[in-house]
């Protein structure tokens, strides 16, 4: 049996039991990591994150200082800013199905 055949069956049981097929939907990884604010004690302090993948801001979050933040994102290449200063981003790489860990340290003084 093909892929594209095994791929045509999977979606057809998945729909019958009321599900979505899973051939050709677009898989994605975790990027998870520790964030730290840029100023001040860090358990008063929010750490401000952006993820940029092609010059492109696709996520944003604000985390509380030392927290643990968790995007869901294609796989891919991806740079993550604190305070969104771009002067020493920290790279990732995620592959689908995978948690990847980048701690983003106070870079933005």
């Amino acid at each position: 049996m093909t892929m594209s055949n095994k791929c045509v069956l999977a979606s057809a049981v998945a729909l019958l039991l009321g599900g979505v097929g899973a051939c050709g939907s677009t898989q994605t990884g975790v990027l998870t990591g520790t964030a730290w604010p840029c100023v001040g004690p860090s358990f008063i302090h929010t750490a401000h994150l952006w993820v940029f993948k092609d010059d492109k801001v696709v996520k944003h979050a604000e985390v509380p200082g030392g927290g643990t933040y968790r995007f869901v994102l294609p796989p891919g290449r991806y740079l993550v800013t604190n305070t969104g200063a771009s002067r020493a981003p920290s790279n990732a790489v995620v592959v689908a199905g995978q948690t990847t860990d980048v701690n983003v340290l106070d870079r933005c003084k």
